[in-house]
């Protein structure tokens, strides 16, 4: 708390205030409940610069088109590095790793997207053009874009799709709440079926962008703070752990 009596007046009643802040609904990273690696980490930051904050949760790029469009969103978290969004960007403070989650039992191992050629894939909305795969669509039997990814892993697990590309965390959360919650008599997946992650893009590192220079200069500071303590690195531990059986220690390289 202590650098921010060193803001300017006009600064630190900005910075005190109560945040109204944009959020992209992901499962397992950012969720309604507050609960999630990429906005407890956001929250960590938050609590340790001080900043009170109202989250108002969107699908992803959703997110983002409303901020541009509406001026009284304060920030806006999630953001890839590249995206230009009006305000005051911060460094990255999360780091998501797209890659090929299949079935290995079905076609063997995945190193690269060629070896996905001749396959059915699914991936999330917008996709193509956010994994930069474009070039790279003639070569599969079949690529859709769905929005819901409770639907990617069920058709994974059904057999109509061979993989799906996405953030292995956020398809392994999904998954296991699918197995949580499936009925009984329900014949997928086999359980001789093993899924596996091949991280097969490089990490995406993403950054929260304020209308205020003093409260994103501020975000930075705390972050580095807590990742200088080692809060950071014990939150991404936490959730990212929970699932090496399947990550198989290749999500941003644990």
């Amino acid at each position: 708390m202590l650098f921010i009596f060193g803001l300017p007046q006009s600064g630190l009643a900005e910075s005190i205030k109560r945040l109204k802040v944009l959020a992209p609904e992901i499962p397992g990273a950012a969720e309604p409940s507050l609960n999630g690696r990429d906005i407890e980490l956001v929250l960590a930051s938050f609590n340790e610069c001080g900043f009170d904050a109202q989250f108002v949760f969107q699908p992803f790029e959703r997110h983002a088109r409303t901020y541009r469009e509406r001026e009284d969103f304060d920030a806006i978290m999630t953001v890839p590095l590249h995206w230009r969004l009006p305000g005051y960007s911060t460094s990255a403070y999360i780091w998501y790793q797209n890659g090929a989650f299949y079935n290995y039992s079905r076609i063997g191992p995945v190193e690269g997207i060629n070896d996905l050629a001749g396959l059915d894939v699914l991936t999330f909305r917008q996709g193509v053009d956010v994994l930069g795969i474009s070039s790279d669509v003639p070569e599969f039997a079949s690529l859709t874009e769905i929005a819901d990814q409770t639907i990617h892993s069920r058709l994974l697990f059904m057999g109509r799709v061979d993989a799906i590309l996405a953030d292995g965390f956020v398809v392994a959360e999904v998954n296991r709440r699918i197995f949580s919650e499936k009925r009984r008599g329900e014949s997928w997946p086999s359980q001789s079926d093993a899924f596996r992650f091949a991280p097969i893009f490089n990490p995406a590192p993403h950054k929260m962008v304020f209308r205020n220079l003093e409260q994103a200069a501020a975000f930075d500071i705390c972050f580095d703070d807590l990742r200088l303590a080692g809060v950071i690195d014990e939150i991404n531990q936490k959730y990212i752990d929970k699932y090496q059986n399947v990550l198989r220690f290749r999500y941003l390289g644990r």
